[in-house]
């Protein structure tokens, strides 16, 4: 599925409105595969010539809130060898519009 998606957490801390609304969106496609037991969320950048690094991973992601054309998911990401929560805000669709 196509999306643009902002992340509601930064290394595990809730960003401020401003901070989540300021940053720009992430576009791509979204897959959920199963990866040794543990659903696997991810945020890909569609590219024809080769296999880029995800956008963003969520391992056990849930939905969490459903409206229109938006989604949320949570789940864990790892930043820097941590685990932290994480909240995807992800709207159905193109690019953001200008």
């Amino acid at each position: 599925m196509r999306v643009k998606m902002k992340p509601r957490y930064r290394g595990g801390t809730r960003l401020s409105k401003r901070e989540f609304v300021d940053q720009p969106w992430l576009c791509g496609m979204l897959t959920l595969r199963p990866i040794e037991g543990r659903m696997q969320l991810g945020l890909w950048e569609a590219r024809p010539d080769d296999v880029p690094p995800p956008l963003g991973i969520l391992w056990r992601p849930e939905v969490v809130a459903c409206a229109l054309d938006t989604i949320s998911f949570a789940g864990t990401e790892q930043v820097n060898g941590r685990w932290c929560y994480q909240v995807w805000y992800c709207e159905i669709g193109g690019p953001p519009r200008e």
